[in-house]
């Protein structure tokens, strides 16, 4: 019983003490190349970069992941001559959702090239019912691999 109890213990306290959890995020097969859908309250363009900043009731939505926020900045890259999304900066109160996956925090960088996102403050990641918080949860969306570090916490069910 003691020896049960023990590795208990241990199985809970390992994600405190790594400081890391590896997560599974959208399972994975994110379709970067499929049209990127825009809402917001408010739209400033610069034409001069190239950049454009959305405010207020932002949702930003590709394929199956969307993401909304306060404020999002959407940098744009030039490719064979034509403009093109290449890094999408969102802040205050920021949702990523891809499939049946949610993750919450207060700012996030999505780089559409590489299909990675770094969401940062607070984050709660949640999946089937569980939960998993950190400092910063960094995910691959072509492969649905992702680590949540920093302060990491989770609650484990019997």
């Amino acid at each position: 019983m003691l020896i049960r109890t023990l590795a208990l213990i241990a199985v809970i306290a390992t994600p405190a003490l790594s400081q890391q959890a590896q997560v599974g995020f959208g399972g994975g097969n994110h379709d970067r190349s499929a049209p990127v859908e825009v809402a917001a309250d408010n739209l400033e363009v610069d034409q001069s970069t190239g950049r454009a900043t959305l405010t207020g009731n932002v949702v930003i939505a590709q394929d199956d992941l969307r993401l909304s926020a306060a404020r999002v900045v959407v940098d744009y890259a030039v490719v064979n001559g034509d403009r093109r999304i290449d890094r999408v900066n969102a802040t205050g109160d920021v949702l990523i959702v891809a499939g049946e996956d949610a993750a919450e925090g207060q700012s996030a960088v999505y780089v559409l090239g590489t299909s990675e996102i770094l969401l940062t403050g607070d984050v709660v990641v949640s999946q089937a019912g569980s939960t998993l918080a950190g400092d910063r949860l960094a995910v691959n969306l072509q492969s649905g691999a992702g680590t949540v570090t920093g302060r990491v916490r989770t609650t484990l069910q019997p």
